[in-house]
């Protein structure tokens, strides 16, 4: 499959003042990001460069605005905004990586000591969250004939600005940065007996039986069997490179012709999952192959030697599949956060109907 479009390095956009008000919060959020690293104390904002980065590797800036008086709304648009459109080889340009990655945010709204900077913390699902710098600036404007101090709270506007640096500190070593990491277990060898009522075609071919075949519980979207194996699987197999974000995934995709993107979905699965109230789609592209028809030897893996990305509804059903195919695919990768994420970062998606397409 090829893909036409490609996303940039940077995104271009027109930088602005985040204002200068008498008002700067700093917040040491407790937020702790999707690779579970632990925000630094609010003392770092202190060291010499004041953002708390011995190296700053990108810059993005961006705007939000809202209804009414709410500087936490558009604060979190204003941070989606300067991020949206970045597409960063962080394994390549930051060393140690995601697990070296550090964010640092700086917002300018009308209102700074009512911003949740929790929920601006959501919106970096990767690296380590430097406390965040929020003042005073931004607008508060009226969408009525009246000045904001003369119209009622609904006529207000809210505009916020940010400006969100990434990189690195050159104290912490990437030999350091892996040893904080969570230890790697590798699973023992073992075989998962076939159901006997399925029946296995054994034309297709078979991943090895040394591999451990998923479970129908590790299969199952939301088991705590899944979500276990896929953690695991998770820390193993990012380390290795393999786990990709949406815009990783699309760069690839744009960058190879080659590659195929697979839903590791049930049909049941992928027409039920919702997505802005649209149910039954998929990353534009896709083909449909379930990890169950794989696992009990009724659909054949995909090529040995084919580059491939697995992707599923959130993330956990592909990092499975991906740990269970990890050998017999070698350059086979999945999509971290699943079509959600592909959606949320406004990528190519296609309706692909119900369980009987």
């Amino acid at each position: 499959m090829q893909a036409t479009l490609k996303l940039s390095l940077l995104h271009l956009c027109t930088s602005f003042h985040l204002g200068a008000g008498p008002r700067a919060h700093v917040h040491a959020s407790p937020f702790t990001s999707a690779r579970t690293l632990t925000s630094l104390a609010a003392s770092e904002v202190a060291r010499s460069n004041g953002k708390g980065l011995d190296n700053v590797a990108i810059v993005e800036f961006g705007s939000g605005c809202c209804h009414g008086d709410n500087s936490t709304k558009a604060a979190v648009r204003a941070c989606n905004d300067a991020i949206e459109w970045a597409s960063i080889k962080v394994r390549t340009i930051i060393p140690g990586g995601y697990a070296a990655m550090k964010l640092h945010v700086h917002i300018a709204c009308p209102n700074p000591a009512s911003v949740d900077v929790d929920a601006v913390a959501k919106c970096f699902p990767y690296g380590t969250m430097l406390p965040i710098l929020v003042e005073d600036g931004g607008l508060l404007g009226s969408s009525r004939e009246g000045l904001p101090g003369e119209v009622p709270s609904d006529a207000l506007m809210t505009v916020a600005n940010a400006c969100v640096t990434i990189g690195w500190n050159d104290s912490e070593e990437v030999s350091d940065v892996l040893e904080a990491s969570p230890s790697v277990a590798l699973r023992s060898p073992k075989i998962t007996p076939q159901s006997s009522d399925t029946q296995v075609d054994e034309s297709l071919p078979q991943v090895p039986r040394t591999v451990r075949t998923p479970t129908a519980a590790e299969m199952q979207p939301g088991s705590d069997e899944m979500l276990s194996r896929a953690a695991d699987a998770k820390v193993r197999l990012s380390a290795a490179g393999r786990v990709l974000t949406p815009y990783e995934a699309f760069a690839f995709l744009g960058d190879h012709d080659d590659v195929e993107i697979y839903d590791v979905r049930t049909s049941e699965q992928r027409a039920t999952h919702t997505i802005n109230g649209c149910a039954g789609v998929s990353a534009k592209g896709s083909q449909l192959l379930p990890l169950d028809d794989i696992a009990d030897g009724t659909a054949a893996p995909p090529p040995s030697d084919q580059p491939c990305i697995f992707i599923c509804s959130r993330g956990p059903k592909s990092l499975v599949a991906l740990d269970y195919l990890s050998e017999y695919c070698p350059q086979a990768m999945c999509v971290e956060g699943g079509i959600t994420a592909w959606d949320t970062a406004a990528l190519p998606i296609e309706a692909v109907g119900g369980p009987t397409d």
